[in-house]
């Protein structure tokens, strides 16, 4: 479906099993997603274009999760299909990306949702056994879309 960029705050939050929350990433969807995703389409794709994400120093071990959230700066509705998670990451001191179906971002929230209200927009993604996640270190792209047609 047709597509805008919605007006939000993107954050990421460390979930440890015990449900402890800390946050990671909090920045506004305009800079994480430099022309939106129209359509599910990054619309900026030049390397040089792109945020940089530094590295966060917290290290996530087995079993932390990794989650996505929003909260809305108006009144307006999510649809996940158009929206674009790339997240760099350090898996044991090597680089990834962590993408929208890795974060479980499948949430879609109805049209004239309320503002200032963080919600999680995805399952999030859990650190394997043996694994050691920071995420950071790369250029990255974020874009939470609404719906328009």
């Amino acid at each position: 479906m047709a597509s805008d960029q919605l007006f939000c705050v993107n954050r990421l939050y460390a979930v440890r099993p015990d449900g402890k929350k800390q946050r990671l990433f909090s920045a506004s969807n305009n800079v994480t997603g430099p022309g939106g995703s129209p359509d599910g389409v990054q619309a900026t794709v030049k390397a040089n274009e792109l945020p940089e994400m530094g590295v966060n120093q917290l290290v996530l071990n087995a079993g932390t999760k990794l989650v996505p959230y929003i909260e809305l700066s108006t009144s307006d509705g999510m649809d996940a299909s158009d929206s674009i998670w790339s997240v760099p990451i350090l898996r044991n001191g090597s680089p990834d990306y962590l993408e929208s179906a890795d974060l479980g971002v499948t949430v879609d929230l109805p049209a004239a949702f309320p503002v200032n209200r963080e919600v999680p927009v995805g399952s999030g993604y859990t650190v394997a056994d043996g694994d050691r996640i920071q995420i950071g270190g790369a250029t990255y792209f974020i874009s939470s879309e609404n719906d328009t047609a």
